[in-house]
């Protein structure tokens, strides 16, 4: 059986584009890991790569490689994978509907597809809609505004805000700030391309989850180490397997709460949280794969891909 993986930033898509090193090397290390793993469990796996990468350094025959030079090569290749293989996981940001649309295309072919659904995909990301679900079901979550919303009141001087992209990945374009440089930072920004939400102080918290008809498989607990460069965050890296920061109990019962309230969430999803004193704050849902997948501590004690596998086999048995 051979299961194609697309990974968007190393996949070509972007082959005529000058890319990031940093992103090109977060894609690389999950489409690396997952390959990896899911060839442990004796699987073909398939991919396209952008021509200006390396080759994977992976000794197996089981790994089809499709080289990508330009755009009109990943347009055609991508649709004959989609003719030849019925098996797929896609790694993709959500970012301008790109996870959305790979997924939707895949569904209407009517592929098994590894991912959530794109109803669900669709929800969470939009953090503003994501934020109205998880409020209308009684899940802790930070207030959060659009931005022509929070430039329409005024706020306390002294309190600190979140901006981020509505339907941004990772800490990409989000910004920590007062009230009044809020204001000023949204001033130049498109207003209906952002978000706004209360600053919670805590301890920045990620769960890795995977989900299969509606169980939920809890991978690891992480902590997020976030920087601050002037008002600027950035995710520096993520530390796996912290289950002292937060119980498995707990972690669960916020995990099962989240899945039973969204439609759709299955195979790898993260959870973006805050801890306090007092309370848990569900920051966002991450319907896919996240870069914490490829934390060497994700394979101390057992291979994170066993609970795909288990689906895998439960789907080949039928």
């Amino acid at each position: 059986m051979t299961i194609f993986i697309y990974e968007h930033l190393t996949s070509g898509a972007l082959s005529e584009e000058v890319f990031s090193a940093g992103l090109m090397h977060e894609g690389e290390l999950m489409l690396e890991s997952i390959c990896r793993d899911l060839l442990a469990y004796g699987y073909k796996v398939a991919l396209m790569r952008d021509s200006r990468l390396p080759a994977l350094t992976i000794p197996t025959d089981r790994l089809t490689t499709y080289p990508i030079q330009n755009e009109l090569q990943f347009t055609e290749t991508w649709q004959q994978c989609q003719q030849h293989y019925d098996f797929f996981l896609v790694i993709a940001p959500e970012t301008d509907s790109i996870l959305f649309n790979f997924v939707l295309s895949l569904e209407q072919q009517q592929k098994r597809i590894f991912n959530c659904s794109s109803s669900a995909i669709r929800l969470c990301s939009d953090k503003y809609l994501c934020y109205q679900h998880l409020k209308k079901h009684h899940i802790t979550t930070p207030k959060t505004f659009t931005a022509n919303d929070w430039l329409s009141e005024d706020h306390s001087t002294e309190a600190q805000w979140i901006i981020k992209p509505i339907d941004g990945a990772g800490c990409e374009n989000t910004y920590c700030s007062d009230s009044v440089d809020t204001r000023q930072r949204l001033s130049t920004l498109p207003k209906d391309k952002f978000i706004v939400q209360t600053y919670i102080s805590g301890e920045n918290l990620s769960l890795s989850l995977f989900i299969n008809e509606g169980e939920t498989q809890l991978l690891s607990v992480n902590i997020q180490h976030i920087k601050q460069d002037q008002q600027q965050l950035h995710l520096g890296y993520c530390e796996a397997q912290r289950f002292d920061m937060l119980s498995r109990e707990q972690a669960l019962s916020l995990a099962n709460q989240i899945s039973h309230c969204i439609d759709g969430l299955s195979g790898f999803v993260g959870i973006d949280i805050v801890k306090t004193t007092n309370a848990i704050y569900v920051i966002e849902v991450n319907p896919r794969l996240t870069s914490t997948y490829a934390e060497p501590a994700m394979r101390e004690k057992t291979n994170p891909s066993e609970t795909l596998n288990k689906q895998i086999q439960a789907l080949l048995a039928k």
